[in-house]
């Protein structure tokens, strides 16, 4: 019954720190003080004052809400069932800039990667580091990564994509919303599209459908590389 209690409590205080991130980032709205980011690092601050081992938490409540992961993988059909009339009217762009960009984000770390000579469980952690939290971690599961290397990736390529992505895209000189909405949804996950609804709510919304569409395709094509190259 305790092991339950304290399970509990841990689920508890975690939904709690990541509501209290959210208020921070509300009232001090930058890539670096996204929800995810200051609650893994608060977490993270907590585990190395208290002295409480990473094993002992997952071991309570954080293994619950790790199992959580592959439901929420499944839970994407829903937001993209009720935008699917943008997925109709723009379907030629989103397919092919979510085609290519996926295809080109896991190709080019693989290849960069082994170029380097990086050990094989950082290059599979690494390998689905555009798509978001929950849709990565269960990915680098499935292809032998390292989910918490993977989560730590995952974060830098947001952070990274919402800081360079406005300026990678004037100077590309793409104005055009659809292609926006479509490059930060489909290399920067969340904070991407979160960055995207900054500009304007309609690139947000190709945003939001092209980081969905991403990552149902990266679930595909991430365990293929792995099997081809690895």
């Amino acid at each position: 019954m305790s092991q339950i209690l304290i399970g509990v409590g841990w689920v508890l205080f975690t939904v709690l720190l990541y509501q209290l991130s959210k208020k921070i980032y509300k009232l001090f709205p930058t890539p670096f003080t996204i929800p995810m980011l200051v609650a893994t690092g608060l977490m993270a601050f907590l585990f190395i004052v208290l002295d409480i081992p990473y094993q002992h938490y997952m071991e309570s409540g954080g293994g619950w809400i790790a199992k959580l992961l592959g439901p929420g993988v499944v839970a994407f059909a829903i937001p993209l069932y009720k935008q699917r009339h943008v997925l109709q009217k723009y379907v030629v762009p989103i397919a092919g800039g979510v085609l290519v960009g996926t295809t080109v984000a896991i190709a080019s770390d693989f290849a960069i990667a082994s170029l380097m000579g990086t050990d094989k469980s950082l290059i599979l952690s690494s390998l689905p580091k555009s798509v978001t939290m929950p849709v990565a971690m269960s990915v680098s599961e499935q292809v032998g990564g390292v989910p918490s290397l993977t989560a730590a990736f995952v974060v830098i390529a947001g952070i990274t994509g919402t800081i360079t992505g406005p300026l990678l895209l004037k100077w590309s000189r793409v104005t055009n919303s659809v292609g926006k909405g479509i490059g930060f949804g489909c290399a920067s996950h969340i904070m991407g599209v979160m960055r995207a609804m900054k500009n304007n709510e309609h690139e947000g919304v190709i945003g939001s459908v092209t980081m969905t569409l991403t990552a149902i395709l990266t679930c595909l094509l991430g365990p293929l590389f792995a099997m081809m190259f690895m």
